[in-house]
């Protein structure tokens, strides 16, 4: 065979991206600035809101910064954009265990414990709550690394090694200056502001309400993005050629798809993308020299210049779907495993209801605006899916909790009393990660825009599922086993 010489089979190309050289330093610049602008925001909330001890989160928070950039340098790896979302995700979701932990040491000195012996319950109480959470998220952190290729893969070494590096910075050193603080220069009083006292509210009385609400809304997401069909889908999973332009003026899309027409593609999917001179344009067939002819031909009064060029082929396209929904059933099976382990099957499949809901909602909410599925969407939902059960994990560790202190009233009673006491801290935690989040959606630039979306609507229903969903179905849950004795 090799003394025969070369076989007759041509090589075809199944994947390619290229970006050129202008959109990659813009998304570089968008992603340095959304980083620092939702550093910003987080350390200025954390010092207004909880002062020395936003501070000493502050710095637990440098710290973090450094350790992935550090662990990124020691394995020569490369921070690609997905990967800086990633260091920004991090930033907020560092906090939120300084969040949890403050929020016990407020709760311990109400009960008139001196600073010391708040500091050390507030650790402890708090320490079960911040693992589950973490390690949730590292379980969709991982099926994104083993599913995922290429950039996204960035993104999720980047969040992994940031919740790791967490566990040390946000629970080990912040309690080691608290500690020395005390021991050397006598500190005993921790002043903290507190918008949210506590509340008594009956969220299980508004279950079904809820539940039919949650339902409508995710029902006509769902319709819709069954309406529009394969449009949902980018080149990562339909498979054909993205290519994106940007004209020194103005261009219409009409003028586009005229042109498109007189070589036979006028049905190719056309769309602005940021602002009116920047065109993307996707074909199922590689056509990408043909088309840069084209558009020298059709707008020789107007330059251009390719940002981007993605090239996907069917069979790439198809394991690429394929592989991003076992990554997505992998992850709710992982989560619902872990849930059930720490605390039993009722929870853990509350829980998963509450994950699904939230991850509908976004799918919805991205059909509604005409966004694409593609990879970096699927990591979107696989962060939602790891970050949506952590407040979930929060109220069940307090309803365990009470389940063993409160000696009267009834399970209904226990939940909304562990709904209510930990209501501040589920939107305070969703709160400083949105800060993030929100830099990402309006300053780190238009490769990125559709994840941010995805996680600031997957969020802000994750706030909602966690009071709404996840902890009245474990009433329902217990009624209905209740009726069937």
């Amino acid at each position: 065979m090799l003394e025969s010489g070369a076989l007759p089979a041509p090589v075809v190309v199944e994947e390619e991206r290229t970006v050129g050289p202008l959109l990659g330093a813009d998304s570089i610049r968008s992603g340095i600035r959304a980083t620092l602008i939702g550093a910003i925001l987080v350390f200025a909330f954390m010092l207004l809101y909880y002062r020395l001890a936003g501070l000493i989160a502050n710095l637990a928070l440098i710290l973090n910064i450094l350790i992935i950039l550090a662990s990124l340098a020691i394995f020569k790896g490369t921070l690609t954009l997905p990967g800086i979302a990633g260091l920004i995700l991090t930033i907020g979701m560092s906090v939120d265990a300084n969040v949890l932990v403050y929020e016990r040491i407020r709760e311990e000195l109400a009960l008139g414990k001196s600073l010391r012996a708040a500091i050390a319950s507030g650790y402890h109480r708090a320490l079960s709550a911040i693992v589950d959470s973490n390690l949730t998220t590292i379980v969709a952190a991982a099926l994104i690394f083993k599913f995922g290729s290429g950039p996204i893969r960035g993104f999720a070494v980047t969040l992994t090694i940031g919740l790791l590096a967490n566990l040390f910075t946000a629970v080990g050193c912040t309690r080691v200056i608290f500690e020395l603080l005390c021991d050397q220069f006598e500190l005993s009083k921790l002043k903290m502001m507190q918008l949210f006292r506590q509340t008594n509210i009956d969220f299980i009385g508004k279950r079904k309400i809820c539940y039919i609400v949650s339902a409508i809304v995710i029902i006509a997401g769902l319709a819709v993005f069954a309406m529009r069909g394969e449009k949902n889908f980018g080149v990562d999973f339909s498979g054909g050629t993205l290519q994106q332009f940007l004209f020194e003026n103005p261009v219409k899309v009409d003028d586009i798809r005229g042109a498109l027409k007189e070589i036979g593609l006028g049905s190719a999917s056309i769309q602005q993308y940021g602002n009116d001179k920047e065109i993307i344009v996707r074909t199922q067939q590689d056509i990408s020299k043909r088309l840069n002819e084209l558009f020298k031909e059709k707008f020789k009064d107007n330059p251009f210049q390719v940002l981007r060029v993605e090239t996907v082929g069917p069979a790439v396209g198809k394991n690429l779907r394929q592989n991003a929904t076992m990554s997505l059933l992998l992850g709710v099976v992982g989560i619902l495993i872990y849930v059930m382990f720490r605390f039993n099957l009722k929870y853990g499949v509350a829980g998963i209801v509450a994950l699904f809901h939230d991850v509908f909602v976004a799918v919805g909410a991205l059909a509604l605006t005409h966004r694409q599925f593609d990879l970096t969407i699927v990591a979107a939902l696989l962060t939602i899916a790891g970050y949506s059960i952590n407040d979930t994990i929060v109220i069940y560790d307090r309803i365990r909790e009470n389940l063993r202190l409160v000696k009267k009233g009834s399970f209904i009673d226990v939940v909304n009393l562990s709904v209510n006491q930990t209501l501040g801290r589920t939107i305070l935690t969703t709160g400083v990660t949105m800060l993030v989040v929100i830099a990402l959606l309006f300053w780190g630039g238009a490769v990125l825009n559709d994840f941010a979306f995805c996680l600031f609507i997957g969020m802000i229903s994750g706030v909602y599922s966690t009071v709404y969903i996840a902890s009245p179905l474990i009433i329902s849950w217990q009624k209905r086993s209740a009726a069937k004795r």
